[in-house]
């Protein structure tokens, strides 16, 4: 980052599939007994690069988002008030079938958290439609939580089978011609755009 400063460069974004577990690999425990070298820890650091201005990190898991990251951005004037937090759906039973690791109440606590600090934050998210074993029940909680959180964008995936997969073994698929409605219905209410 101090190189591309050299170079003129005035904004970074710190890119990773799961950012939020930055450093969950690299050893030392802080004398508070947390975890070292972590992403929060990773923006601190690099929040103070003379010739960076701005700040970004994509994508967020909430399974290792935390209220220090949240408040981190909060307080460093430098990292850009955006978060791209996919929760994929509003029913905790197909959340553990996804194997996400954490829960629709949790979601909502962080995207409360991000709201309360930073309350012109910009917020996205991403959904999965048609997941195996996913019920009318099960969209309707996706629909009301995409209502209920107000997100700036909405990315809707139409669940596909990939070879090799834990969930492509799953029994209860749903048909092809119910997930495209299912998303449809997704980007007519909350302005989704359709992925797939």
């Amino acid at each position: 980052m101090e190189g591309l400063a050299a170079q003129g460069f005035k904004e970074i974004t710190l890119l990773g599939q799961n950012i939020d577990a930055y450093g969950r690999d690299l050893p030392g425990i802080t004398q508070e007994g947390r975890r070292k070298n972590t992403l929060t820890d990773l923006l601190h650091h690099v929040h103070d690069v003379e010739g960076i201005e701005r700040l970004r990190f994509a994508t967020s898991h909430p399974r290792y988002f935390t209220e220090r990251l949240i408040d981190a951005c909060a307080d460093l004037p430098k990292v850009c008030e955006h978060f791209h937090i996919p929760f994929q759906s509003g029913d905790n039973e197909l959340l553990k079938s996804m194997a996400r690791g954490y829960t629709v109440e949790r979601y909502r606590r962080i995207i409360d958290r991000i709201r309360h600090r930073m309350p012109d934050a910009s917020i996205s998210a991403d959904v999965i439609v048609g997941f195996p074993g996913e019920t009318e029940k099960d969209f309707q909680l996706s629909l009301n939580l995409l209502r209920d959180l107000h997100f700036l964008r909405v990315m809707v995936y139409k669940y596909e089978d990939r070879p090799g997969t834990i969930a492509s073994k799953l029994p209860d698929k749903i048909s092809d011609e119910t997930i495209c409605i299912r998303a449809k219905i997704l980007t007519k209410e909350v302005g989704a755009s359709i992925i797939n």
